[in-house]
């Protein structure tokens, strides 16, 4: 099945970050990680990119990676199945670790910020040249939010292994031709929304730029 692609919950999140050392020297991710499979929240393939890795600590890093991007639901699994192992020095401490209260900005709808001519603009090739330095490397987040397969994303991961940007480029291309006369800046524009909501991070005045120069060139 397709990896889930969302954040856990900030809490969580926090927990992890804050013991990032300590879980890459203590973890046995290969006792536990079996539940993850169990709740169809991974599947092989992410087996084998943990399996990948040369050294223990580094097959804990990715390890801890997937699980930073598994959502919410996954953090219980990690827990009950660090319990099931009787791994209490390790859920103890998880447990025990301070959480800062971080206050959630406001989310501007920048859909509602467009002008109806911005809206209903349809998108140039060299239009989208505009928007692919919109993200850093959450190549699957936006995607999904552009509603690509995993079929999809992995091909164009494969064939520009290289350049996220790329990648990104390839995607919205992508998104472009599947949309014909509806690959419109409204449209983008809510995808964007759509992938920042799923836990991508979005340069909004990179964005900006972009609208701003297709304004002009109206």
């Amino acid at each position: 099945m397709p990896r889930v692609i969302q954040p856990l919950g900030n809490s969580d999140e926090q927990r992890i970050k804050k013991n990032w050392s300590f879980l890459k020297a203590q973890l046995q991710q290969d006792e536990i990680r079996d539940a993850f499979m169990d709740e169809d929240i991974w599947d092989l393939n992410d087996f084998d990119e943990i399996d990948a890795m040369p050294t223990p600590e580094k097959k804990n890093e990715v390890f801890l990676r997937l699980l930073l991007k598994s959502g919410p639901r996954a953090y219980k699994v990690f827990v009950d199945a660090l319990k099931a192992k009787q791994s209490d020095h390790i859920t103890d401490r998880l447990d025990n670790t301070p959480i800062t209260e971080i206050q959630q900005p406001v989310q501007v709808n920048r859909y509602a910020e467009l002008t109806d001519a911005q809206r209903s603009l349809y998108l140039t090739e060299q239009n989208l040249l505009k928007f692919n330095k919109c993200f850093g490397s959450d190549v699957e987040i936006v995607g999904k939010a552009l509603l690509l397969t995993q079929s999809d994303i992995d091909v164009i991961r494969m064939e520009n292994p290289y350049s996220a940007i790329t990648q990104i480029h390839k995607i919205i291309l992508k998104w472009k031709y599947r949309n014909g006369r509806n690959a419109t800046l409204g449209e983008l524009t809510r995808c964007f929304m759509d992938a920042e909501n799923a836990g991508a991070r979005v340069d909004w005045d990179m964005f900006d730029q972009g609208v701003n120069y297709l304004t002009e060139n109206m």
